[in-house]
């Protein structure tokens, strides 16, 4: 990564911010805490954002209202699966600006033009929804009173009485007549209506309360006291019941009209919809240039920037810079002068491997100068995943279904691409581990067929017991007291073999970053550990048990000076446990067999169910067991698919990046316009 800083004429400034935002290829720094110190605030003042940011900001939300407007009401032409995996990708319209102006003047004109068609019958549209809302409530509050053969307009103050409706709790009525008699002197009626229970089971009465005027204040006061809720019926004349039947009859107006005004703006939002989504867009490109100028400084006729850079494109930025502003610039190219934590991180992989970075990014960015764990990932997850699936037909079904994420929703979204060709590769995987261990819906060949496959060579090994080429009688390896003479064994053994590889492989990474702070934390960081694994090797291969022992022993009395080194003698006893830590990361590899026994375990017992409800079952049994078949092998697929793809991260993020890999970096974040429906 390079530092690029620049002082560019004000004039030019425009150009230049118009020219990296398109180029993309650098990522701007804040210079406000520079700004704050006495060196950089004699020269330069902080700069403000551009003054036409308010104008694209306010014509953004108006874009924004009115594409709301238009998603409401306009007609999917794909919904459900078949939208999901055929996204339609927009053709990408282009678009070409001078200035921020030009672009206000465009935008303003698109919007009249736009405003000029959608106001009147979205002002309409607004008007009936608020009348339909307020009809819906008063016949709401009206079928309450539907029992009522009573003048709706005689509800209210009058000249001499006062008459009100609402809803009363009907453990409250008899203490709410009680006590309206009381305080009115018997000068009250209440009628009540047929008691109904609402939503969350509370009983409520519907009622009727007339009494004098003068009574107005007290009654109001009693009534509220009781948890009465009224009823707000104004200028609504004749009983409920004829009341109700209006309302009904002028709803299904307002509905009939709402549809007309619907197909109306539907028809509109196919007119304007493509072109507001290409404006929402550059608005939105420009309101992120005019925000830039708020990362520089300024002086009465210059800008000043930073900018990190990638080393290989920095020339190619510096000559973006140059060109924008007619040489009225000075650029400076020079090495990162901030502390590591503060460098952006860019990771540059092959094509190939490119998709990978998603596992990585998903631990956390390497910091500036670590190494990038990209590459190494790919080998090991891919043949974890296969190990632990270990099944020919799911691992096709995996294939499958991430060549359809990778090529279907992979269009439309860079995760999705990313993510299906992860799947797609896995799944191949899957599909050779399960050729190597026979596993073909699990035992299905031998539940349905009786086709026992591990009695013949098309299997090499059996996950759930013996093989054609490992058993009892031909086991893979014999040395009297230790037999690999199953399958389980040898997938156990090969797992730990695997994990001591792939541990060597990271401590061996870890020793060479760790140079970089002295050979002594090296050494006891990493380099004990690739001694202990290499007497390990050594001793099994020329039958020295005696060397791995003599090895083991002075790899602990290492670890207890390393401990007393750090902390003195309660460090040094602890030290002498880092070996069973040690032992423990190559151990957990042992979750290949696990996962691997639990893939094949279940689609045994899924396939032993099935047959049973077959046999037992008469005239549907064929039927049921094929359910049971399609549930119970779905299910296993998804649940091992999914662990599989922890497990096989786990290995990576703990047991692997433990031996080398820290993370914490920052994210490299570059100036760029992000264009899905336009093109410069």
């Amino acid at each position: 990564m390079n530092k690029i800083r620049a002082v560019v004429l004000d004039e030019k400034m425009d150009s230049v911010v118009r020219g990296l935002h398109e180029n993309g290829y650098a990522e701007l720094c804040d210079l406000a805490p520079k700004l704050e110190g006495s060196e950089w605030s004699a020269l330069l003042s902080h700069s403000s954002p551009a003054s036409y940011g308010r104008d694209v900001s306010s014509l953004m939300i108006k874009v924004g209202r009115t594409l709301d407007l238009f998603d409401g009401v306009k007609e999917d032409e794909k919904k459900g699966i078949s939208a999901l995996l055929n996204p339609i990708i927009p053709e990408k319209k282009k678009v070409n600006f001078a200035s921020a102006n030009e672009l206000i003047a465009h935008a303003e004109k698109i919007l009249s033009d736009v405003e000029r068609d959608v106001n009147a019958p979205s002002n309409k549209l607004n008007e009936l929804e608020t009348k339909k809302s307020s009809l819906e409530v008063l016949k709401k509050q009206l079928n309450y009173l539907s029992d009522f053969d009573m003048d709706l307009s005689c509800l209210g103050e009058g000249e001499y009485a006062y008459i009100i409706s609402g809803l009363v709790s009907k453990e409250n009525v008899s203490g709410l007549e009680s006590g309206l008699s009381n305080i009115t002197n018997d000068y009250v009626e209440i009628v009540k209506g047929n008691p109904f229970k609402t939503e969350n089971g509370e009983e409520k009465v519907p009622v009727v309360v007339a009494t004098l005027k003068e009574y107005v204040d007290v009654v109001g006061a009693e009534l509220r006291k009781a948890g009465f809720e009224r009823f707000d019926i104004s200028g609504v004349e004749g009983t409920p019941k004829e009341n109700i039947s209006k309302i009904e009859s002028e709803l299904s107006s307002i509905e009939s009209e709402t549809t007309n005004i619907l197909n109306k703006l539907n028809s509109l939002s196919k007119k304007w919809y493509d072109d507001l989504l290409v404006l929402h867009e550059i608005l939105e490109i420009e309101k992120e240039r005019a925000e830039a100028y708020a990362l520089c400084g300024s002086s009465d006729r210059t800008y000043v920037f930073e900018a990190w850079v990638p080393a290989k494109h920095a020339n190619n930025v510096k000559q973006v810079i140059e060109n924008a502003s007619e040489g009225y610039a000075v650029v400076e190219i020079d090495k990162p002068d901030e502390p590591e934590e503060k460098i952006p991180v860019l990771l540059d992989n092959p094509k190939a491997v490119k998709p990978f970075e998603m596992l990585t990014h998903m631990f956390a960015p390497p910091k500036y100068n670590e190494v990038d764990p990209t590459m190494m990932i790919v080998p090991g997850f891919l043949m974890f995943y296969g190990i632990m699936l270990t099944d020919a037909v799911y691992g096709l079904l995996l294939a499958l279904a991430g060549l359809v994420i990778w090529k279907r929703l992979g269009k439309a979204s860079e995760g999705a691409h990313d993510l299906g060709y992860i799947l797609t590769l896995a799944g191949i995987f899957t599909m050779i581990a399960g050729v190597l261990t026979g596993g073909y819906l699990g035992d299905f060949a031998l539940q349905f067929l009786n086709f026992d496959i591990y009695s013949t060579p098309l299997a090499l090994i059996n996950p759930l017991g013996s093989s054609f080429y490992v058993g009892e009688t031909n086991p893979l390896i014999d040395l009297g007291m230790m037999s690999v003479n199953n399958g389980p064994i040898a997938i156990l053994l090969f797992s730990v073999i695997v994990g001591i590889i792939h541990l060597f492989i990271g401590l061996l990474v870890g020793l060479k970053e760790n140079l970089k702070n002295g050979f002594k934390s090296a050494f006891f960081d990493q380099g004990i550990w690739i001694f202990l694994i290499l007497a390990l090797v050594i001793g099994l291969a020329i039958g020295m048990p005696n060397l791995i022992i003599g090895a083991t022993i002075l790899v602990v009395l290492l670890c207890m000076i390393k401990g007393f080194m750090n902390g003195g003698i309660l460090d040094a006893g602890l030290g002498a446990m880092d070996i069973t830590g040690f032992l423990g990361n190559v151990l957990s590899y042992a979750r290949l067999l696990a996962l691997c026994l639990a893939t094949g375990g279940l689609a045994m017992a899924v396939n032993i169910m099935a047959n049973l409800l077959n046999d037992s079952i008469p005239v549907i049994g064929v039927l049921v067991a094929v359910v049971m078949l399609l549930v119970g092998h779905t299910f296993n697929f998804v649940m091992n698919g999914l662990g599989s793809f922890i497990h096989s991260l786990r290995l990576h993020y703990v047991e692997f990046f433990g031996q080398f890999y820290e993370g914490g970096g920052k994210k490299f974040k570059p100036f760029k316009s992000k264009r899905d429906y336009t093109t410069e």
